[in-house]
């Protein structure tokens, strides 16, 4: 198998809510990058997958789980995927500790600012 440069990989949105599945395909849009999205991280976990995203988003809050309990699945089975994780303003410091300390690579908080979404995100994409 010959596997895509990081710069042809898609990005991986696991978002629950409509509003920012769809304000973060708007801005990603902006990277010119390959989105797939899911809505829950079962239909992550479920989807056939060929290759590794270059990055994955995800909310720390999801309809079927969370964020952080997702980033451990996957580090558990050796997948170093960069994920960020992206929470509403009522999550506490210790939550984003948490996520990192899970194996996120970021956390950003809503409401998000575009500018620093897209230059954190293409720091991330730049580095893998």
């Amino acid at each position: 198998m010959i596997w895509n440069s990081v710069k042809n990989k898609p990005i991986h949105l696991i978002v629950s809510d409509d509003g920012v599945r769809n304000q973060l395909i708007q801005l990603l849009g902006k990277l010119s990058r390959k989105i797939k999205t899911f809505e829950n991280a079962n239909d992550f976990i479920n989807e056939p997958i060929s290759e590794a995203p270059a990055c994955l988003i995800t909310e720390i809050k999801l309809n079927d789980s969370d964020g952080i309990t997702l980033i451990k699945q996957m580090r558990e089975h050796g997948l170093s995927t960069p994920v960020v994780v992206i929470a509403d303003g009522s999550h506490s410091v210790n939550t984003a500790v948490e996520a990192i300390q899970a194996g996120a690579t970021d956390f950003i908080e809503q409401p998000i600012v575009e500018r620093d979404f897209l230059e954190r995100m293409q720091n991330i994409l730049n580095t893998k």
